[in-house]
């Protein structure tokens, strides 16, 4: 296979440090052979394995156009950044050449529609100095990406009232349409061979190309094969894009816009105006009556999403739906007449858009799924869960696209002490039962650099001195390591009441996520090598901290999902109304894969060593118990703190990493 001779035999010489990876050229050889058979392919590669090559070169080789959809933007920009020019660099001294683009959501662009709107008729909304900087920036930048511009965060409001959108773009019929950003970024898409994405703007474009619209809609430009990383994550974001949501923030929005395009509007269409005036004023108040109506519904623990049971929606509520829908049904009337004079035809579309969504989940319309509020700040949310993703995904996704490629370094599970299976990964996400697998182990060395420590002294979590006694035994450990630990809490409360507990103690310094942006609070951890961290699920995965700042890893509890959580009622709901166990088929499964993803925080290169603490003993007395601890690295297994400080003995002389 090509790809196998570039990773063995081309790449040394343009890879400095490089090291030969038996398990990068299986899964590449593996990667290469689904692009060329159009077969679908699910791989789990160990920590180390390079998988992000394993995957672009294949690609890059292959002729087809080949879609990268990763977790996050900062994911897609690392590989963008520091993969794909060694790939350029690998093909160029073969002779052959790809070209590769960026895609990110519409969000992340400057619309140049909006931001005239905002300078000639909104300065009054904004900070004048914010105005300034997002003036000198727009004036100069190229590809109008707002990770350019220095001096303003992404909250800032002369960013939010000058970004694109689905819901604010006109498309073709935008003067400003041949000069628009998002319009370049989607030239330089048609023309790569490969496009990189994230899931977010992948299952926004799939939900688009595969509903009614039917493709006119899409993002992201027709594909032959579509490859994930981070792939454990999946099911969660395309239950966000299958499901139906309406805000009171995207009423709110719809009116601000549609204001501002009003004070640009000629003298003789003033008249027409007035009533769409009328019918924005009425929308905001009977927007803020029906938000608020359903938000007191919210249970007193203060949760900020739960559960609304159908039974919920009295008459106030349907009431002030109806008053809502009416103000809505008179803007989109309205807005029709005015667009043929400008752009308020977009206004017309958004309305429609919004008051289909609150029929679908209040209205006569309603459509069977799992009903939640999600109460924030500055938006309250009405969401119904899709229900059956992996059917979903079944249909418009494997059976629509001739190869899909999944990978993670968790997506197998164990069951019963058996091998390693896709079987819960592919049914959650429909994936065909002929799916090839394939499973890459880690090439680290965790069964001489990697200790797993279960004691079996310390209560049950539900016991009422868990905590305290946690906390006595964390204290313990950090003794033994001097400090350099991430402690990973299953709840906010408790990584809360762990952060001020071992601050108490005042022998490290003690980060709690929060208390500063992710990035910022890394690198503090980083930068003083014998630091605590104390944060929830946030940092179980996609963080990398390697060498010695990080060498012992606490986990509070065996991380199941919480049960009370709309998105894990709905699923536990269908699995249960389908005759299944929930516990054995979706819960243990989920706890196994998010379980692998603490544990991997720890070793992150072949000079790295650490513990990991795992405080929750019904991994070794519950039957469950044996399938998660099969499903972990092959770390020595510690029960004693005595054996935990004859582990690290070692490791206190011996040279690490910085």
């Amino acid at each position: 296979m090509e790809a196998a001779r570039l990773l063995e035999h081309e790449l040394p010489d343009i890879l400095a440090g490089f090291e030969a990876r038996p398990g990068q050229v299986e899964m590449a050889t593996a990667v290469e052979r689904a692009l060329t058979r159009d077969t679908s392919l699910f791989v789990e590669a160990g920590t180390g394995t390079g998988k992000t090559l394993a995957y672009l070169i294949p690609a890059a080789l292959s002729g087809r156009k080949v879609v990268i959809s990763t977790a996050t933007k900062t994911l897609e920009e690392q590989i963008v950044s520091h993969d794909v020019p060694i790939v350029s660099k690998l093909l160029a001294k073969v002779g052959l050449k790809t070209d590769f683009a960026l895609m990110k959501g519409l969000s992340n662009y400057l619309c140049k529609r909006r931001y005239e709107e905002l300078r000639q008729s909104a300065a009054h909304e904004v900070s004048a100095r914010d105005l300034s900087i997002l003036e000198r920036w727009a004036a100069g930048t190229r590809v109008g990406d707002f990770a350019e511009l220095s001096g303003l965060g992404a909250d800032a409001q002369v960013v939010r009232l000058s970004r694109s959108s689905t819901e604010t773009r006109i498309g073709v019929e935008c003067r400003y349409y041949n000069e628009c950003f998002v319009t370049g970024m989607r030239r330089r898409a048609e023309e790569a061979n490969v496009v990189i994405v994230n899931h977010h703007l992948f299952f926004a474009d799939l939900a688009l190309r595969t509903g009614r619209a039917e493709g006119f809609a899409s993002a992201i430009p027709a594909y032959d094969a579509v490859i994930f990383d981070e792939a454990h994550q999946l099911e969660d974001v395309a239950s966000d894009f299958f499901g139906t949501r309406v805000s009171s923030s995207q009423v709110e929005s719809l009116v601000r816009d549609c204001e501002r395009s009003l004070l640009t509007l000629s003298d003789e269409t003033r008249g027409h105006a007035k009533l769409l005036q009328g019918a924005l004023d009425g929308s905001v108040i009977a927007s803020q009556t029906f938000f608020r109506t359903l938000a007191s519904k919210a249970r007193p623990n203060g949760e900020q999403r739960f559960i609304l049971e159908r039974s919920d929606l009295g008459n106030n509520i349907y009431d002030a739906y109806l008053k809502l829908d009416a103000h809505l049904d008179v803007v989109e009337a309205a807005a029709r007449e005015l667009g043929k004079y400008s752009e308020l035809s977009l206004v017309e579309r958004r309305s429609v858009h919004i008051r289909k969504s609150l029929d679908q989940l209040v209205g006569d319309g309603q459509i069977p799924g799992v009903l939640w509020l999600d109460v924030r700040e500055r938006t309250t949310s009405l969401v119904l869960h899709a229900n059956d993703v992996g059917k979903l995904l079944s249909d418009r996704l494997f059976l629509r696209t001739p190869c899909v490629v999944a990978t993670s370094a968790t997506l197998s599970t164990t069951r019963g002490g058996q091998e390693q299976s896709f079987r819960f990964i592919k049914s959650r996400l429909g994936a065909p039962a002929e799916t090839e697998e394939l499973v890459v182990p880690s090439p680290f060395d965790y069964a001489s650099r990697a200790g797993l420590y279960v004691p079996r002294d310390l209560p049950e979590p539900s016991h009422p001195t868990f905590e305290k006694l946690s906390v006595e035994r964390m204290v313990e450990l950090l003794s033994i390591t001097q400090g350099g630990a991430f402690v990973l809490c299953t709840s906010i409360k408790a990584m809360r009441a762990f952060g001020a507990a071992l601050r108490k103690h005042g022998s490290w310094t003690v980060l709690v996520q929060g208390e500063g942006p992710k990035e910022t609070v890394l690198e503090r951890f980083r930068a003083d090598g014998n630091a605590v961290l104390c944060a929830t699920m946030t940092f179980w995965e996609g963080v990398d901290v390697p060498g010695h700042a990080l060498r012992l890893v606490i986990l509070d509890k065996l991380p199941f999902a919480v049960p009370t959580d709309p998105v894990t009622v709905a699923r536990v709901r269908q699995i249960e109304e389908e005759g299944g166990n929930a516990f054995i088929e979706y819960h243990v499964p989920t706890a196994a894969i998010t379980l692998k993803q603490g544990f991997g925080r720890l070793i992150r290169t072949t000079v790295d060593c650490g513990i990991v603490a795992l405080l929750d003993h019904r991994v070794l007395t519950k039957p469950y118990g044996r399938s998660l601890l099969r499903g972990l690295p092959p770390a020595k297994r510690l029960s004693s703190l005595e054996e935990v400080r004859a582990f690290w003995a070692p490791f206190m002389v011996l040279p690490i990493a910085p």
